[in-house]
Parts: structure tokens; sequence; C-alpha cells
């Protein structure tokens, strides 16, 4: 029960990080490019990363960590830096007098390209080290050990995000405060992950 319990309290480790960072991102994408893009590529990410795993089953742990990190890491600076524009941007329009586009005028946006592929592309960055770590334990502790910590992750993440959408916290704050808390964070694990793949290298 002890090793069992350890592989457990790996998975959900693993999971809660990797899906912590993936709702930053699309928490971010959703206010600048729509909520239905970010759901939409959100289960496109999802769906590819289960056809993967299915596919590779135990060749995917033989997947290189590092070069999961350095997905992950082009995913988060790239987007990051986007951020960091349109937080500048937003502070330049605002000392110019000039109204900026309201979080909820983005929020109920329609299908885009944008919206899709940042979410997706979140989606499949982080869940490939999830995959890679359940498969892991997996092999060495059994599916149902491994599924437990994934399932623990998934359910807490989910219910923070609920909680924290509910308040409507994130539409009283100016888009691009939120533009630059979350430039600040996502360049933060984004710089987090270059260091794992460069140290890993």
């Amino acid at each position: 029960m002890a090793v069992a319990g350890l592989g457990a309290v790996i998975t959900f480790q693993v999971t809660f990080t990797e899906l912590f960072i993936a709702a930053t991102v699309m928490m971010t994408a959703a206010y600048r490019f729509g909520w239905l893009s970010v759901l939409a590529g959100s289960i496109a990410g999802a769906l590819v990363v289960a056809a993967l795993g299915i596919a590779l089953r135990s060749a995917a742990y033989l997947l290189a960590l590092d070069v999961v990190d350095w997905i992950s890491a082009v995913l988060l600076i790239g987007f990051g830096l986007y951020l960091v524009y349109e937080f500048i941007d937003g502070i330049a329009k605002r000392d110019a007098g000039k109204p900026s586009a309201t979080v909820d005028g983005n929020w109920n946006r329609s299908l885009n390209a944008a919206g899709l592929g940042v979410a997706a592309w979140a989606i499949v960055a982080e869940g490939l080290e999830i995959l890679v770590v359940w498969l892991g334990v997996a092999l060495r502790e059994g599916a149902g050990t491994a599924t437990l910590g994934v399932g623990m992750g998934l359910v807490i993440v989910a219910g923070l995000g609920l909680a924290l959408g509910g308040t409507g916290a994130f539409r009283k704050v100016p888009p691009y405060v939120l533009d630059g808390i979350a430039a600040f964070m996502v360049l933060s694990y984004g710089a987090y992950f270059l260091s794992l793949a460069i140290t890993q290298a």
C-alpha cells in the first residue's frame, strides 16, 4: 500500500501542477479569445493526448522528458511574450485615453483560430508531461494507482476553476491588468520548463 500510495501522490502532484499551468493559460486565453474557442481547443488537445496514449502505450514512456519540457517552454514563453505586448499596449491606450476591449466583450467571441490553437497547444504540451509520468507509474505500480493520482488532480483543479470562475472576479479587472498578471505567471512557468530542458539536455 505504501508503494501504491507513493505512485498516486507522484501522479497527483504532476497532474495538479501541469493542469494548473494549463488552466492559467486557458483562463487567460478565454478572456482574450473567447471561452468557446478555448473550450473547443481544450477538447481537441485532450483528444490528441488520449490518442497518443492509446497509440504509443508503453512506448510513450521512452519519450524524453527534456523534449516535452522544450515543447512546454516554447508554448509558455511565446504566449507570455504576447501577453507582455498586450499589457504594454493596454497601458499605452489607457494613458492616451483610448477605450480598450472589455473582458465581457472578448469572453463571448465566436470561434477563432487563435483561441483554438492556444488552448489545444496548452493541453497537448502539459498533457504529454502527465502522460509520460502516468505511464511510468502505471508500468511499475499499475494503471489504477496512476489513474487515482490523475483523477485527484483533475477534481481539485476543476473545483478551483469553478469556484474562481463563479465569483466573476476576472471580469471586474481591466484586461491589461489581467494580461500583466498572466504574463508574469506564464513567463515564470516557461522559464521553469526552459531551465529543466537545459539542465537535462
